[in-house]
């Protein structure tokens, strides 16, 4: 297998992945943005995929700690060589295991701060010929409802859970989500300006009964194809949204 040692947020982050196969993208820097961890946090990315995102917010908020879960063997060595390569294994671990599962070893429910995700979500029954890609791609055997159900189990009492999805989802997202998180923020991601939103970011927070918020969120091109401001400030600068 052939790979490419791409460059994340400027380059504060090397990402080795498959030149064929499933590769990370402008998701999970976005997803990484959305978090607003405190000192010492615990964040926990469900679904870690190459590493993306762990090692984004890592680069981004280097007093905090991330655990990565990832189902594939193949994706989870991929991440545990790029930690290696950012020299982050001090702050950043990876955890080999199932989110259906009740439990994952090494990783304790109900004790992060933050759980991130980028699941699986096309629907369509067009399975790719590659099986990694596949499986981190299309929603198949874990339906959305045990994914968040699984993700929320690891969330501490006052933790908060962050989510990137397809917006045309979101009606599915908050009924899921409904009574059980509060002060849910919602943030568009418009991908050209003019455009219906493709992408949209759901922040949550347990124990608390704040009301939605849907806020400004954010445009990552103009018309011409040139990147914001904003955009450029979240994916070379590492900012936060």
């Amino acid at each position: 297998m052939d790979f490419t040692t791409d460059d994340f947020l400027g380059g504060k982050i090397k990402l080795r992945q498959p030149v064929d196969g499933y590769r990370a993208t402008g998701d999970a820097v976005l997803l990484a943005a959305a978090a607003r961890p405190e000192k010492n946090a615990r964040v926990l990315d469900v679904g870690a995929g190459t590493g993306a995102v762990a090692l984004c917010l890592a680069a981004r908020c280097p007093d905090v700690f991330a655990d990565g879960i990832e189902l594939q063997p193949e994706m989870a060595e991929l991440a545990r060589e790029n930690i290696a390569l950012n020299g982050l294994g001090d702050r950043v671990r990876l955890f080999s295991g199932d989110i259906r599962a009740k439990t994952v070893e090494g990783v304790p429910t109900g004790a992060y701060d933050w759980v991130l995700t980028n699941p699986p979500f096309i629907l369509e029954d067009q399975p790719s010929p590659d099986k990694v890609r596949d499986v981190a791609h299309r929603e198949s055997a874990c339906p959305l409802r045990e994914w968040v159900d699984g993700c929320l189990r690891y969330v501490n009492a006052r933790g908060r859970f962050a989510m990137i999805n397809r917006a045309d989802r979101l009606p599915e997202i908050l009924s899921l989500l409904h009574g059980r998180l509060g002060g849910i923020r919602i943030i568009p991601v418009w991908t050209k300006a003019f455009e219906p939103a493709k992408r949209v970011i759901i922040v949550g927070r347990k124990g608390v009964k704040s009301p939605a918020v849907l806020e400004s969120g954010v445009t990552l091109t103009m018309p011409d194809g040139s990147r914001t401001a904003a955009a450029e400030n979240i994916m070379r600068s590492g900012l936060g949204l």
